[in-house]
């Protein structure tokens, strides 16, 4: 047992249900003791400091943040048993670890190698891919945060580092420790899970050399060498383990290999393919989607076989807690249109969103009741899945199961992209490729392109910062995906939708199809090579549309309908965690939320939609956030409502629809700027101080680029025929600078 030590006076004798019997530790952030819970069990018990917490409202806001720890899996750390406030003061209630710190370990006893220094290894990044599948970032990961139980080490404080952010104007000083934070976290810049794989390094170099790799004098020294000096590795003997620890100290976080990604190459498997940014596609980057307990999907050894169309692990395993799985397409209504065009809604002023979608179609199962119009697609497809399971590793939080899908196809309905047979294949994955909607370097400076079985045509220049990666006709019936080597377009019958992330060149795709037992389903798909993974996300009659990537890749978000006798009905949103294959589905009660379908907040961190005339926010878990009035009226949106920067979004100024309105994501009215340009439907922002939108030309329409005082510069793209476009749909992806 560590040393305790006496209760001192002040000291309180309970906190909460549990009664104190000694002090564990003091540092700054507050004391710990030892505590016993009613049942009898020893607890840690943290009690932190006054001035920390700020107000009473700051305190409650630390409570319910740390609260989140809870969701983290026991996978080698302390858990969180429960938080709360006592005096006002934040307590937190730990799973009692009996050993001593790593920092004391090598400082009485001297550094750590061999087989040691590897199972230390393995099982703090085990703690860190537990931490971040819960959507938790640690922060001030360091050898004091590190206890050496019989068992195997346990990391602790977890998630306290960010509460304390959000709750008090004096962490700035002492949360974090400057030996062992990431480059970034000395910026000023907001840290991610990456960021902890730096501080993980830094640690495994202390355990190996007995000293923080970059120094512990002067706080400004220290932070000198963390930006721009390189740690001297060769403490760690082992040239595969000293390779992983050199990459996690890259100075750019995109360099670091994820936690998940690091534990598979402790475990002998070869490292995960490169982006092509050079960094390694991402990883366990926190998902809050796996409940605690659960075993992760995490990164796979694909089976080996050839590669074919479906891609690999299209698991029909348990759903989520509180998801399910659906399907669908944005502009999916085969029925006739409102007066106006699909963009017109009657009796308004302001134009409405595109018509409702409709739902997949069946495999073995029947479809959706189809009573009328509007009606669902016609399209249907006659496959059915069979999927068996082969353990791919022994560690259960990652490597618990791959799943082999065999598909059985009596043929295709629609002429897709990937042929199938009429043979069982085994469907595998190659390791995804850099992003190529068309390789920019060998693209000409400008191209003009027809878009396939339409009158639109495209200009694209070289450089642009958007770029159109896929589009429907007849109101959803069909889908174009651009082809990664040669930039044309083809039909692919296997989606309803595609949305492409240029930056990893991994897809999120709409499915045309239900499971043969009734789910909807989102592919992952590899975009160079076609292989997918299938993410399962709700039970019909509820299906997703207008898939949606997060600023940083991790999540994909769905805007959920419910297909009923008569009609689609707004249904919630789903969040997909990429890394881990698992997706949620959260319900909104609130009438008209989702119709003008959910879109990311700046950060990633929210999701937000219109319901009427005002625009509310939900955080990752289906919790109301907050709520803008006096924004304006919604407008239909194809690509980025909000500006690269994160600081604005578009709305109409006024129900009349005559001028756009950027507005501050703050909410404050004071860095609105009234565009006049009168626009029913916009691709996006084009970059910071421009947007891409359609006007009318002639019988038809044209996409152009237009300033913020609604000048033109340019024209993007033309479409001879109104009907025709008014049946279209279009997906641009931000290309990367």
């Amino acid at each position: 047992m560590p040393d305790l030590a006496g209760l001192r006076p002040g000291d309180p004798a309970t906190v909460g249900a549990y009664g104190l019997s000694g002090r564990l530790g003091e540092g700054g952030q507050g004391i710990v003791y030892l505590a016993t819970a009613p049942d009898g069990t020893k607890v840690a018990l943290k009690l932190l400091r006054a001035d920390l917490a700020g107000d009473a409202e700051a305190s409650e806001r630390f409570v319910r943040e740390v609260a989140m720890a809870r969701r983290v899996a026991p996978f080698c750390t302390a858990q969180v048993v429960e938080t709360g406030l006592y005096g006002g003061r934040p307590y937190i209630v730990s799973e009692y670890i009996d050993g001593p710190t790593l920092a004391d370990v090598v400082r009485e006893q001297g550094p750590r190698t061999g087989t040691s220094l590897h199972r230390l290894a393995i099982g703090t990044i085990t703690a860190l891919v537990a931490i971040h599948q819960a959507g938790i970032v640690h922060r001030d990961f360091k050898p004091s945060n590190v206890l050496l139980a019989s068992d195997g080490p346990r990391v602790i404080d977890f998630g306290i580092a960010k509460a304390l952010d959000l709750s008090s104007t004096l962490t700035v000083a002492v949360i974090g420790t400057p030996s062992y934070m990431a480059p970034e976290q000395l910026t000023q810049s907001n840290p991610g899970p990456r960021s902890d794989m730096f501080a993980w390094a830094c640690t495994l170099l202390y355990a190996a050399s007995g000293q923080p790799p970059f120094g512990q004098d002067s706080v400004p020294a220290v932070v000198n060498r963390i930006l721009h000096t390189e740690a001297d590795t060769g403490s760690i003997a082992d040239p595969a383990l000293r390779a992983l620890v050199t990459e996690c100290l890259a100075k750019d976080p995109a360099g670091r290999p994820s936690a998940s990604d690091a534990l598979m190459r402790l475990l002998g498997h070869a490292p995960a393919p490169r982006a092509a940014s050079g960094g390694h596609l991402p990883g366990a980057q926190g998902s809050g989607l796996l409940q605690q307990g659960s075993a992760a999907a995490g990164p796979h050894t694909p089976p080996a076989g050839p590669q074919t169309a479906g891609g690999p692990y299209t698991a029909a395993g348990p759903q989520a807690a509180g998801g399910s799985q659906a399907v669908g397409g944005a502009y999916t209504t085969a029925g006739p249109q409102v007066a106006g065009g699909p963009y017109t809604a009657a009796g308004s002023h302001v134009p409405g969103p595109p018509p409702r979608p409709g739902p997949p179609q069946s495999g073995a199962a029947q479809p959706l009741p189809r009573p009328g119009p509007p009606t669902w697609p016609t399209r249907r497809r006659r496959t059915g899945w069979v999927v068996t399971a082969a353990v791919a590793g022994a560690l259960t939080l990652v490597t618990a199961t791959a799943l082999v899908a065999v598909r059985l196809s009596e043929g295709s309905g629609g002429g897709g992209a990937t042929p199938t047979s009429s043979a069982a294949q085994v469907v595998t994955s190659a390791p995804a490729t850099p992003p190529t909607t068309g390789p920019a370097t060998t693209r000409p400076a400008t191209r003009s392109i027809s878009l396939p079985g339409t009158s639109v045509r495209v200009e694209e220049h070289a450089g642009d910062p958007i770029e159109l990666v896929s589009y429907t006709l007849d109101s959803g019936k069909r889908l174009y995906v651009r082809q990664p080597a040669t930039g044309t377009f083809a039909a692919d019958s296997r989606y309803f939708e595609y949305a492409l992330d240029p930056r990893t060149g991994r897809a999120l795709a709409t499915d045309a199809d239900y499971t043969t037992d009734g789910f909807a389903t989102v592919s992952i798909v590899d975009h160079a090579t076609g292989g997918k993974r299938l993410v399962r996300l709700s039970p019909r009659p509820v299906f997703p549309t207008t898939p949606r990537w997060s600023p940083d890749g991790r999540y994909g978000l769905v805007t959920l309908f419910k297909g009923t006798q008569d009609d689609t009905v707004e249904y919630g949103y789903g969040i997909i965690d990429v890394t881990y294959e698992k997706g949620r589905v959260f319900e909104i009660k609130e009438q008209g939320a989702g119709k003008w379908r959910f879109f990311w907040d700046a950060g990633g961190q929210a999701v937000g939609t219109w319901v009427g005339d005002r625009m509310t926010f939900y955080d990752l878990n289906g919790r109301l956030l907050r709520t803008l009035t006096n924004v304006g009226a919604p407008v239909w949106v194809e690509g980025d409502d909000v500006s690269p920067t994160g600081t604005r979004f578009l709305a109409h100024c006024t129900r009349d629809a005559t001028t756009l309105c950027a507005r501050s994501t703050s909410g404050g009215d004071t860095d609105a700027v009234t565009i006049p340009f009168a626009a029913v439907r916009l691709i996006g922002w084009w970059d910071d101080e421009h947007l891409a939108v359609w006007r009318t030309k002639g019988g038809g329409y044209e996409a152009v680029v237009i300033d913020l005082k609604g000048q033109v510069s340019r024209v993007l793209a033309t479409a001879a025929e109104k009907a025709e476009f008014d049946k279209m749909g279009f997906r641009f992806a931000r290309v990367p600078a």
